[in-house]
């Protein structure tokens, strides 16, 4: 029944966004890091598959939160905290592409 749908809050509103966006920064993150290990510039490509890695993992946790938020409420936190450790991925391949490139 759409009568009685759940309304999400400021923050969950805001949490979802940033997932969305952080789902973009991922996806540019890995096709950055997997076009360079075919390149091999910079490091080995062993160092720019890991890092290709860790932005498939950080879109995974956006995934996962964005559904937990969508869940309900007894899984809200976790999926608050999933979307933060990914925040967290990102701003640190963000440094590590700045740097290498």
């Amino acid at each position: 029944m759409a009568f009685f749908r759940h309304q999400n809050s400021a923050v969950e509103k805001a949490a979802m966004a940033l997932a969305a966006a952080g789902g973009v920064a991922h996806a540019a993150f890995f096709t950055l890091f997997a076009w360079r290990v075919i390149g091999r510039g910079g490091f080995s490509s062993v160092g720019w598959a890991l890092l290709a890695l860790i932005a498939a993992v950080g879109v995974g946790l956006n995934f996962v939160g964005y559904w937990l938020i969508r869940r309900g409420k007894t899984w809200r936190k976790w999926g608050f905290m999933s979307i933060a450790l990914s925040s967290v991925l990102a701003g640190a391949l963000l440094g590590i592409a700045s740097w290498v490139a």
